[in-house]
């Protein structure tokens, strides 16, 4: 009884449908049924002796085939939500094929054989290979329906997994850029408190770059992609903040060797190596720092190469100092974004190098 009930309310479920997704569903069946009786009466009934008959026959059949296809689609429903009891699925399942079966022979021998068929009375109702025969008939549109049914249930279940894979990976991206305001402002409100001290006549240029900034961090990083040339005007005003705060220490050259007009990047992913390349290349025995940034375009990718001059010291570029969160952060997006269309190389040598490749497609270059 319990599991009926469960199965009775899987039935209110979906009858409580409404709205446009119930008339939907309600004119894909109709549909399917008018097509299944075009099939199996008219058409069909194009190589009979007796076509008439025929179309008649098949409408008598359908109820039958039609009750037994619900209540086995509304049979797995419930199967699906209650696996605890497999067993009593199957045997209502059997029980369903049985009756069913025996339903539309005994429809078939009452409604259908005294008029079209008078011979077939010979043998009784319950005449064992007649009720098989039934069955199949039956069955056979049945077995159809659930395939049918199977197949888009999959179809939307894939759906749902990627829906929820990428909604999660959204949520990630945004976790991850908004990691990335908070580390920028903490380093550059650092640099301006340092001047604000020493009385400095740059702070108010300062705190107008730093507004330019975050405008573009506002009103840009929240889009799946920029265009390239937003990203780099980014970074020469990134550039422009540090030069006013290190002065003759600092000797950037940022050099673009290709037209990117129609380069797409995602935001705030070349900040980090430039951050990094300042935060890291001043210590204190070191008096001037120099830093290098390429942007090319070659054998479709686009290489960001970021390069600096760095302290003798051991001590300046542990492994945990190169990392940071600006970096840590960058990987992690990189692989949700780019996944195996990029590759990302750290040397840390003579000077520090990061060598960033991600491979764009050919809608995406200069020209196209």
């Amino acid at each position: 009884m319990r599991y009926l009930a469960g199965f009775k309310g899987n039935m209110a479920m979906f009858s409580s449908s409404t709205g446009y997704g119930q008339f939907k569903r309600l004119l894909r069946h109709l549909l399917f049924w008018i097509a299944y009786y075009l099939y199996d009466g008219p058409i069909s009934s194009i190589i009979e002796a007796d076509p008439l008959s025929r179309i008649v026959i098949a409408g008598i059949a359908m109820p039958v085939k039609i009750a037994a296809t619900y209540f086995t689609l509304y049979l797995m429903t419930t199967a699906y939500h209650d696996k605890s009891r497999p067993v009593r699925f199957y045997a209502y399942l059997l029980a369903s094929i049985i009756f069913f079966g025996f339903m539309q022979r005994v429809v078939s021998y009452h409604l259908i054989y005294p008029k079209y068929y008078p011979q077939a009375l010979d043998v009784p109702v319950w005449y064992l290979p007649k009720v098989i025969i039934e069955t199949f008939g039956v069955y056979s549109v049945v077995a159809i329906v659930v395939v049918l049914h199977v197949g888009k249930q999959w179809y939307s279940s894939q759906q749902e997994k990627q829906q929820l894979k990428n909604d999660k990976l959204e949520a990630e991206l945004k976790l991850l850029k908004a990691q990335i305001h908070p580390h920028f402002l903490f380093n550059t409100l650092n640099n301006l408190y340092s001047l604000t001290v020493t009385r400095s006549e740059k702070a108010p240029e300062i705190v107008h770059k730093l507004s330019e900034l975050l405008s573009y961090m506002l009103h840009d990083s929240n889009k799946t992609i920029v265009p390239l040339q937003k990203e780099i005007d980014y970074i020469e005003n990134y550039i422009t903040l540090e030069k006013i705060r290190y002065e003759d220490r600092l000797d950037v050259s940022l050099n673009v060797f290709n037209a990117i007009s129609h380069i797409q990047i995602a935001p705030l992913l070349i900040l980090p190596f430039v951050e990094n390349s300042f935060k890291h290349g001043f210590s204190n025995d070191i008096g001037k720092v120099w830093v290098n940034i390429d942007i090319l375009i070659s054998d479709n990718q686009l290489i960001i190469k970021v390069e600096n001059s760095k302290s003798q010291s051991p001590s300046a570029y542990t492994t945990e100092a190169l990392g940071g969160i600006g970096l840590a952060n960058v990987r992690k997006r990189l692989e949700l974004i780019y996944k195996d269309r990029y590759e990302l190389n750290i040397i840390n040598e003579e000077t520090y190098l990061v060598i960033l490749k991600i491979k764009i497609s050919e809608n995406e270059l200069p020209g196209n």
